[in-house]
């Protein structure tokens, strides 16, 4: 039995929670063991005639000694020695469309969401930075697709606010690219040509703020960035070269 298909709408609401998940565990140290709150947010759609909108959404966040959820990830560590770790991770993976939401698209098969698994491994060091690895591939054969991203990250402080800005780059292979942005021959019509791309490297720049308010609260706001290489915009059901987030939010952690 395959995993439930959500509506756009919470698709949408689910990704930003694990686009939020993992720089919340870096502004604060160490984090809070349970973090919840809600989020504003914007994010624009990379597929001709698709706009998300401002959505809201709930944020969850569980941090264990072994084991965490950071919004649609969950892992456990397999090994820790000082500033470096390795984990185990599933992750939701949220891309993808309905023909229905576009009329561009029509004729177009669904692009289905699925379930990815990895591994991730991190390296960190006062006044460094953290520098993170994680290796996934798609468990539900939607794409059969791989990905790599290398980030690095930084924090420090201002103001009474905490900032977390990343850089990281993002490799997918030519199976995860041609299944969420390729057009098959019999979904080619006239002014949607057959498309079959390669494998893509992404560059992507992410920054979180944090302030607290009192003990347990924190308000927060969330900018990611990412710029789409020629594999991802010279495909006729995509009309954006980039991708802009923008989140606000507000978390309360009760321990």
């Amino acid at each position: 039995m395959g995993l439930p298909e959500p509506v756009p709408a919470m698709r949408l609401m689910l990704l930003l929670m694990m686009l939020l998940a993992a720089p919340l565990v870096q502004a604060q140290d160490p984090p809070p063991r349970w973090t919840l709150g809600v989020l504003a947010a914007n994010r624009d759609a990379p597929y001709v005639g698709l706009d998300e909108g401002l959505l809201f959404a709930p944020l969850v966040r569980f941090e264990g000694e072994r084991f965490h959820i950071r919004g649609l990830r969950a892992g456990g560590n397999l090994y820790e020695n000082g500033g470096f770790a390795i984990d185990s991770f599933f992750q939701v993976r949220l891309d993808g469309y309905k023909a229905k939401d576009s009329p561009f698209l029509a004729g177009m098969d669904d692009r289905d969401f699925s379930l990815d698994g990895g591994f991730a491994a991190k390296w960190s060091r006062e006044k460094v930075g953290q520098f993170d690895l994680a290796v996934t591939t798609d468990l539900l054969g939607r794409s059969y697709g791989e990905e790599v991203q290398l980030s690095y990250s930084a924090l420090f402080r201002r103001f009474g606010w905490t900032f977390v800005p990343s850089l990281t780059l993002q490799w997918q292979d030519e199976d995860l690219i041609d299944y969420y942005f390729g057009v098959r021959d019999d979904e080619a019509l006239p002014g949607r040509a057959a498309y079959r791309p390669g494998s893509a490297m992404t560059p992507q720049f992410l920054l979180l703020a944090t302030h607290p308010v009192g003990k347990r609260w924190s308000v927060f706001t969330y900018l990611g960035y990412s710029w789409f290489p020629s594999e991802i915009t010279d495909s006729p059901i995509v009309d954006q070269d980039s991708r802009a987030t923008v989140m606000l939010g507000l978390g309360y952690s009760p321990d």
